[in-house]
């Protein structure tokens, strides 16, 4: 049973270490100038319309920066779903290392994506009109 354990526990560092990594590799490039590099947004620029994703390079960044309040005023979809899986990760890890089911009600469930995202498409219909 402790070889099972430890061999889960190392899955579990190496792909903590592969996020973190990860992050750091994106925070480098957001500190450098490459950010200014990303095209604009297809659709408003040749349609008028805002997209889902409007913003969402924005959002990205100001959240690695730490710049919440500006980072959810960008995209507040985005914010809220990288939020959701940073929650959802912490959980999982504490969850494992404790072997117990804290907060199952937090995990996935196919309808918080069809939720989530009806109301995504209902705020970029409603945006685009305002």
């Amino acid at each position: 049973m402790k070889s099972f354990l430890k061999k889960k526990y190392s899955k579990l560092i190496f792909v903590e270490l592969c996020i973190i990594i990860s992050l750091i590799i994106i925070f480098i490039f957001v500190k450098s100038s490459f950010i200014n590099f990303m095209p604009s947004c297809y659709w408003l620029k040749n349609y008028g319309f805002i997209c889902p994703g409007c913003g969402s390079t924005r959002c990205i960044v100001n959240f690695i920066q730490g710049n919440f309040i500006t980072s959810f005023l960008y995209n507040p979809f985005l914010f809220v779903l990288i939020t959701y899986l940073l929650l959802l990760n912490l959980l999982y890890i504490i969850n494992t290392i404790l072997n117990k089911n804290y907060f199952n009600f937090f995990y996935p469930k196919w309808w918080y994506i069809i939720v989530y995202f009806s109301i995504w498409a209902i705020y970029t219909i409603i945006i685009n009109i305002i």
